[in-house]
């Protein structure tokens, strides 16, 4: 098992890094309109065969693995990109028709999460969407959203788009087992982790240039402690979730223990990451304009999904290893 990205594992973290920050720039969430994943940009994933990366070959995937899903996620969470782009790949994988699949890797249409409300169910991602995905750790089910009423509601998040939905119809495709959960687990701690790194090296670059009285920020310790704590917490859900990755790859029957420990360390790094982020810019950081509060929102919405706080710690307090 080897605890690191290599060889062709980093040239595709390296291609996904260009693409993303091309079509996909953090940016585009100060200029409005930039939630959710566009038809464009959708057709321009599928084209490419991000959607399929951890879809077996002989389904029309690119027969990759849960450790390549992860180092593109990473970088789709460095620039705050949209849930939907996660669940479009998870929705593959959940399509047991070879139309539909075919449809859904192309981005030919969108699949938004799903998500229970009572006697309703929220809708996270674009509302145009033609499917909703719901997942739990025992299945997911693929649902056609066209016989629903759908409310649009304001969401925190500028990167995601929020729904109430109603009037939800039979699954049209259904997958038992954990398999879809474990790589929405993947998908977004490694988004979490892209959100930490991100917010980490907006305060290391901004602490070498920003002074009081006389000397730059980065020179005090209350800063530099900060930075280095930020670091030390980053490496630690960047290693869980390396091995984690690789645990499922390797199919090892402890996977799940170690993907709840990389999710909730993620939901930790990124929470505190980009808070401190926020706090070390000091009056900055809290306007519109800056990055760093769309950073702490993107984190604080996605530690509650596949996995939250008490969730993953009440798992991990029974979870038993492989040597």
């Amino acid at each position: 098992m080897y605890l690191a990205p290599e060889g062709e594992e980093l040239e595709i973290a390296t291609a996904a890094a260009d693409f993303i920050a091309d079509a996909l720039p953090i940016a585009r969430l100060h200029e409005g309109g930039g939630s959710d994943m566009g038809a464009e940009l959708r057709a321009s994933l599928g084209e490419m065969g991000w959607f399929a990366l951890a879809l077996d070959e002989d389904r029309g995937g690119s027969g990759l693995s849960a450790v390549e899903h992860a180092l593109f996620f990473r970088e789709v969470g460095r620039q705050c990109g949209p849930l939907d782009i996660l669940v479009q790949a998870l929705g593959v994988q959940c399509a047991q028709d070879l139309t539909l699949r075919a449809e859904l890797v192309a981005g030919e249409s969108g699949v938004a999460l799903l998500m229970p409300d009572s006697d309703r169910h929220r809708l996270i991602g674009g509302t145009e969407a033609r499917y909703g995905l719901f997942v739990t750790p025992q299945g997911a089910a693929l649902h056609d959203l066209s016989v629903a009423k759908i409310e649009p509601r304001p969401a925190l998040d500028p990167a995601n788009s929020l729904a109430i939905v109603s009037g939800l119809g039979p699954a049209i495709a259904t997958r038992d087992g954990a398999q879809i959960w474990q790589l929405g687990q993947v998908g977004t701690a490694a988004m979490l982790l892209g959100l930490a790194e991100a917010a980490l090296d907006l305060i290391v670059e901004y602490a070498k240039v920003r002074e009081t009285f006389g000397k730059p920020i980065g020179a005090w310790q209350a800063v530099r402690h900060t930075c280095a704590d930020m670091a030390v917490s980053n490496e630690g859900a960047r290693s869980q979730l390396w091995y984690a990755a690789t645990a499922l790859k390797e199919a090892r029957g402890d996977a799940s223990a170690h993907l709840d420990a990389a999710k909730h360390l993620a939901n930790e790094a990124a929470q505190f990451a980009t808070d401190s982020n926020i706090q070390l810019h000091g009056g900055i950081g809290v306007t519109d304009e800056h990055d760093a509060h769309l950073l702490m929102k993107h984190a604080a919405l996605l530690a509650r999904l596949f996995g939250s706080r008490n969730d993953l710690l009440a798992r991990l307090l029974h979870a038993e290893l492989e040597d």
